[in-house]
């Protein structure tokens, strides 16, 4: 149970399609692509898991240095693919704006995330390259005009956006399925995407990269 908690991050995952906009007003700075973030997962029933994202900057070192407890799991470090991207509530949130933050273990954290499946059977991945949950969250990410996307395509057509990677990666080079596919996709325009609540959250298990969706481009 140990392996599969560190993999359940959101970003920080379901068969509803997201609903997707295209902006050119909504282009965002470069320089605020890549930012790296920081998770603890708070385990209270194994149908009740909760991700809390750091609400305040850490360093890795401040990262590491947390204590948890036996309830508690860190996550490794994700590094974010969208050039912006924005949590517009807690998951138990009535309304957009609405955020569940927490001291926890000396640093402030948001509450934006809650698993809600952590083993969804994927199809013809019967040799377990890909890991799939499913996710509760109300996510919105951005990408800039003239970014490539990494799409994850299913035997049956239905397509996940790469979301996030592992900070810590040793590859770059994820292992798929053979019937699965990866496309590289250019964007002429900026668009936005709300992602499906839940979520599901597809890992390639040999470098922790994270397409989620299915998406509609």
């Amino acid at each position: 149970m140990t392996n599969l908690l560190f993999l359940l991050s959101i970003s920080v995952l379901s068969t509803v399609l997201i609903s997707c906009e295209i902006d050119k007003d909504t282009e965002v700075p470069e320089e605020e692509t890549k930012r790296i973030g920081f998770e603890l997962v708070e385990i209270i029933s194994m149908d009740s898991i909760l991700v809390w994202a750091n609400n305040e900057p850490l360093t890795q070192e401040e990262f590491d240095s947390i204590q948890i407890t036996s309830s508690w799991r860190k996550n490794e470090p994700r590094e974010g693919m969208p050039d912006y991207a924005q949590f517009l509530r807690s998951p138990d949130a009535e309304e957009d704006g609405e955020f569940t933050t927490a001291e926890h273990f000396g640093f402030q954290w948001m509450f934006n995330a809650q698993i809600v499946d952590m083993d969804v059977p994927l199809p013809e991945n019967d040799e377990g390259l890909l890991t799939g949950r499913y996710i509760a969250k109300y996510h919105q990410v951005t990408f800039n005009a003239g970014r490539i996307l990494s799409i994850l395509v299913s035997p049956q057509g239905e397509e996940y956006l790469l979301i996030s990677r592992d900070a810590k990666r040793i590859t770059d080079i994820p292992v798929i399925p053979d019937t699965w596919q990866i496309e590289e996709r250019e964007i002429n325009e900026s668009i936005t995407f709300d992602l499906p609540n839940p979520t599901l959250n597809i890992r390639a298990e040999n470098n922790q990269d994270s397409w989620q969706g299915p998406v509609i481009l």
